[in-house]
């Protein structure tokens, strides 16, 4: 099951200088799951450090990537899987906290971390032992101005630079549902990341966005043609647009119930529920 995303580092509609507004794909996606959501935490920026189990350990498992990268970590010959795992445990009991919740009551704590184990191992096994990718960096903070007064901003998970001008984007996914090549070719969150490398380097030549499904092994690879990004940069606006309209009458920000309410933890704003998410808190 999916649950809402929410980028706490995120200002909601963050005015980054005069006249000018920056979003994010998270801002975009919580949108459209749930315009009271939107309401709720960008504008009028209630944040909470609430956190599900399934973010959480995906948040271990992007640590370890991070850390898996690192320089001194590609110069090795190789690098063992113990060593891996044992740097995701440390990393698992250093952000472990006490607002990390479990929406399906059938699983327990065990269950997520072995499953972080498993999108691990099934990485390790068809990448390493030896990681020696042109690596230009991970957790890559990166923003663009689309036109005057809209800009967007992100964080690439990692971003490689084989030969002059040949970028890879590369995003891990550690959810249980992978994205088909048709679903990927459409969705925005690289679609963004690969407008801000076309923006920022000036070298250019082609881009591939990659995205890692790691419970599954499963790879998905795109590449956008020059018509393509121009036609989303289209959609990018016209989303943008119809929040900055809506925001000029805030009723406009209805909730939407969903599934996705029992991963949401703003309950307590919620104008349709009643009282704290019921979810039990992990332990």
């Amino acid at each position: 099951m999916g649950s809402v995303t929410i980028d706490y580092t995120d200002k909601s509609i963050s005015k980054m200088s005069k006249h000018k507004y920056f979003f994010s794909y998270s801002q975009l996606s919580t949108f459209k799951s749930c315009r009271e959501l939107y309401k709720i935490v960008y504008i009028n920026g209630i944040r909470k450090n609430h956190e599900s189990i399934e973010a959480f350990m995906g948040n271990c498992v992007h640590a370890t990537f991070e850390w898996l990268y690192q320089k001194e970590n590609l110069l090795k010959p190789y690098l063992t899987f113990d060593s891996i795992c044992q740097k995701y445990d440390d990393i698992w009991v250093k952000l472990w906290h006490d607002t990390i919740f479990i929406a399906d009551t059938r699983l327990g704590v065990d269950y997520y971390y072995s499953m972080g184990k498993r999108c691990l191992s099934n990485y390790y096994f068809k990448y390493g032992p030896t990681f020696d990718e042109h690596v230009m960096g991970t957790e890559i903070e990166t923003q663009f101005e689309l036109e005057e007064g809209i800009g967007f901003r992100g964080v690439i998970d990692r971003l490689d630079q084989p030969k002059p001008g040949k970028y890879y984007i590369h995003d891990y996914k550690t959810g249980k549902h992978p994205l088909t090549i048709n679903s990927a070719k459409n969705n925005l969150q690289l679609v963004i990341y690969h407008i801000s490398i076309m923006e920022n380097y000036s070298d250019v030549v082609d881009i591939t966005l990659n995205w890692h499904f790691l419970r599954q092994g499963i790879e998905v690879s795109v590449v956008h043609s020059n018509e393509e990004i121009l036609m989303f940069r289209k959609k990018l606006r016209k989303q943008v647009m119809q929040i900055r309209e809506l925001s000029e009458d805030l009723g406009n920000f209805y909730p939407k119930e969903s599934i996705l309410c029992n991963w949401c933890y703003y309950w307590d704003e919620c104008s349709v529920k009643s009282g704290p998410n019921p979810v039990r808190r992990a332990k």
